[in-house]
C-alpha cells in the first residue's frame, strides 16, 4: 500500500470518528496524523474541528491558525496545484476563526454581566 493512501485512509477513519461525536478519539487520531505528516492541511482541519466540537476553542483557534499559515504558504508557492482548493480552504479557516472570536467575545460579555 502506498504511504499517502495509508495516510488518506487514516484521515478518513479520524473523520468518521469525528462525525460519530467521539471528539477525544478524533483529536488523538488527528494529532497522531499531524505528528507523522506535519504538512497535511486536511489533518489540521479535522483536528481544529474536533477541538472546536469538544469545546476547546483555544486549541481549535491555535490549530486553525497553523492551517491558515500553511495555506498561505501554499498560495504563495509558485508550484501550487489546485489553487482554487487552497482559496476555498483559506475562506473556511477564516470563517472558523471569526466564529470563535465572536463566541469568545460573547462569552466574555456574558461573564462580565453576571
Amino acid at each position: 500500500m502506498e504511504p499517502s493512501k495509508n495516510i488518506d485512509e487514516r484521515i478518513g477513519e479520524a473523520w468518521k470518528v469525528h462525525y460519530q461525536g467521539q471528539e477525544d478519539l478524533a483529536i488523538q487520531q488527528f494529532n497522531d496524523l499531524v505528528q507523522e505528516v506535519p504538512d497535511n492541511i486536511d489533518a489540521y482541519w479535522g483536528l481544529g474541528l474536533s477541538y472546536r466540537d469538544a469545546g476547546d476553542l483555544a486549541s481549535a483557534a491555535q490549530v486553525f491558525q497553523k492551517a491558515k499559515d500553511m495555506i498561505a504558504a501554499q498560495l504563495a508557492s509558485e508550484e501550487i496545484k489546485n489553487h482554487e482548493r487552497y482559496l476555498m480552504l483559506a475562506r473556511m479557516v477564516d470563517q472558523q476563526l471569526t466564529q470563535m472570536d465572536a463566541f469568545v467575545a460573547q462569552s466574555s460579555q456574558t461573564e462580565s454581566s453576571d
